[in-house]
């Protein structure tokens, strides 16, 4: 599963994680190993919904949608002010590099709402 749909189910408050030990050799050897399916268990995790979103104003919806998938408002809140095309270059790379699940044609928008927020002149 990739980070960002990770944090996503991180985000929404429940989450199901399979961990498997089948793959690993005992000491009595590949005979002893125990099969997928006697390895493998599930563990139920609920988090507390998140209380911080975005200041209001055009493109706070985009954020609150797109940036706190993977990290707070309160991180992105606290990063230095930067300009437009600053913004708009770390958008690109939450998406292309981090694979931040949202459309390109919204790079723009939420580069200028962060501007907005917390941008240099």
């Amino acid at each position: 599963m990739k980070p960002a749909l990770i944090a996503l189910a991180l985000r929404v408050g429940l989450v199901t994680l399979a961990t498997s030990v089948a793959g690993f050799a005992t000491a009595a050897g590949p005979a002893q190993r125990m099969s997928q399916q006697q390895a493998t268990r599930e563990v139920h995790v609920s988090l507390p919904p998140g209380t911080t979103s975005f200041p209001p104003g055009p493109g706070s919806d985009l954020a609150d949608q797109h940036c706190v998938v993977c990290h707070s408002a309160g991180m992105v809140l606290r990063q230095p002010p930067l300009s437009f095309d600053e913004w708009k270059a770390e958008a690109a790379k939450m998406r292309t590099v981090y694979g931040a699940p949202f459309p390109a044609e919204n790079i723009d928008a939420i580069a200028r709402y962060l501007t907005s927020i917390n941008g240099k002149q």
